[in-house]
């Protein structure tokens, strides 16, 4: 037999978990054909959560999160990040951040940015604007997606207001991941009155624009931005992700002379 054929394929993304969603069912972990995954005890004695003990394992699947009915596992295309944490066994959170990807929203906030955010509440980023606040012109979106009005506002904003930076923030637990497609199809079929299969001239989870990994959206949103002929070509755009556990902002893309 030749060896490419017997041993797996490296995936191209691994599991990851949310333990503030996980309800400690163990259903992922019996619905991994490759028995990548196992309880980990965590520092609560009477609680366990799931973990890829051994991330080279993992094929990519994605059973694992189809079979959880709680939104504690995404499938995220960052695997050496996923990879990292797993073998490091660091549960809470984003992974521990290096010094140099920490991001200053405040100082980037001295020259005019316009920001493109969710419409979470968790996302405080007035209060991290502090008296920088007056400078940057935010726009929430859910999902932060880059929709026709949100390009519309961001021409305004750059021939009008005179911004000179666009900066994208997502955040790891966002809720637009974990909606519920059938039902929300369900509702907007009968306020339309149609029967929802072609109701906004695609498919409707691509009308909604949700993604299961929230940094590889952010990215799309950017590319969504650098495609529109109303953004110019030489507008600095900027991928920031902001972490709900510790108030802290990272860079994943774009200029570096604000990150501190």
């Amino acid at each position: 037999m030749d060896d490419s054929q017997s041993k797996p394929k490296k995936s191209d993304r691994l599991p990851w978990v949310i333990p503030e969603y996980c309800e400690a069912c163990a259903d992922c972990v019996s619905a991994c054909p490759v028995y990548g995954l196992e309880m980990w005890e965590t520092e609560n004695p009477d609680f366990s959560i799931p973990w890829l003990s051994n991330p080279d394992a993992c094929i990519g699947c994605g059973k694992c999160e189809e079979v959880c009915t709680w939104g504690a596992i995404n499938m995220t295309a960052y695997v050496e990040d996923a990879r990292k944490r797993m073998l490091t066994k660091q549960p809470a959170g984003l992974m521990k951040r290096s010094e140099e990807q920490k991001f200053n929203l405040r100082e980037a906030a001295n020259k005019k940015i316009a920001i493109l955010t969710c419409l979470d509440s968790k996302l405080h980023v007035e209060e991290v604007l502090q008296e920088n606040r007056d400078n940057a012109y935010v726009l929430r979106n859910a999902g932060a997606a880059a929709t026709e009005c949100v390009i519309r506002s961001l021409f305004l904003a750059t021939e009008v207001l005179g911004i000179e930076e666009i900066i994208l923030i997502g955040h790891r637990l966002c809720g637009m991941r974990v909606l519920n497609t059938k039902e929300l199809k369900k509702v907007a079929a009968t306020r339309m009155e149609t029967d929802g299969r072609d109701m906004f001239g695609r498919p409707f989870k691509k009308w909604l624009q949700l993604s299961s990994d929230p940094q590889t959206s952010l990215k799309k949103q950017a590319d969504i931005l650098r495609e529109s002929k109303l953004i110019p070509l030489e507008m600095p755009i900027t991928g920031l992700m902001y972490d709900e556990y510790n108030g802290h902002i990272f860079r994943l893309f774009g200029p570096i002379e604000n990150a501190e």
